[in-house]
């Protein structure tokens, strides 16, 4: 069981106000009754929070807040030291600012545009369609062997150069189009890279019907946008050389 926002709110109020000087940590005295409700001996200024019993009872639970005395209309207690730590460590929820970074790669304005136009029929036919994501996936592929084709140069009447032949026409070691520009170590993981790619998700789909979970199809789509923009980048520098 974890803490609702409504459950946690009460202890950090309590902290705060502790660390404040407004309340005692071994004395923190609630009373409600059925008109009213207080909290005894606060010289704060804030409006202080109404808690239901039942919400001290789960803070109890979790060691936050040690109860001395229970009646039918107060609870008096003493905060301890995990009631801190929690409130510190926002309760150990894991730092959400990453998430920001990772929204874009879901939104089809950051997808390349030659992909989306080649997916969005198929997808559109219902996300939660395993079919439509087999048959996504299969033209994301072919995008990506006709944008290596683009960077290559390569013919499409070649029938030799397909699939993992053309990978090794761009990045392999031998007079290949990217021999002379980039290091040695690093063509050959671009190689392994778009060799990988070919022959696990490219091959894959174009021999039979593979039907993904949708959020699977969505994952693929989304690693083969980056590896279109990572031939974009080295056409892009390709072309500055040249210049």
């Amino acid at each position: 069981m974890t803490l609702t926002e409504n459950q946690k709110n009460p202890l950090r109020w309590i902290v705060k106000e502790v660390r404040a000087g407004n309340l005692k940590e071994d004395s923190i005295w609630y009373i409600r009754t059925l008109t009213d409700y207080g909290w005894v001996d606060y010289k704060g200024f804030d409006s202080p929070p109404y808690v239901e019993f039942a919400t001290f009872d789960i803070l109890e639970e979790y060691g936050y807040i040690k109860w001395q005395q229970k009646s039918q209309n107060q609870y008096k207690g003493a905060l301890t030291g995990k009631a801190y730590e929690a409130v510190d460590s926002n309760f150990a929820e894991p730092n959400r600012s990453a998430i920001r970074h990772l929204i874009p790669l879901t939104e089809v304005e950051h997808l390349d545009c030659e992909l989306w136009e080649r997916v969005r029929f198929s997808v559109s036919a219902g996300g939660d369609n395993p079919k439509a994501w087999d048959t996504a996936i299969r033209n994301a592929t072919v995008v990506l062997e006709d944008r290596m084709r683009k960077l290559g140069n390569i013919d499409n009447i070649n029938q030799k150069a397909t699939g993992n032949g053309i990978v090794n026409l761009i990045f392999g070691s031998n007079k290949s189009l990217q021999k002379d520009k980039l290091p040695s170590e690093e063509l050959e993981a671009y190689r392994d890279l778009y060799s990988g790619t070919m022959k696990l998700f490219r091959n894959r789909y174009a021999h039979r019907f593979i039907d993904p979970k949708p959020e699977e199809g969505g994952e693929i789509i989304v690693f083969i946008n980056l590896l279109l923009k990572m031939l974009d980048n080295l056409d892009w520098e390709t072309e500055n050389e040249n210049t």
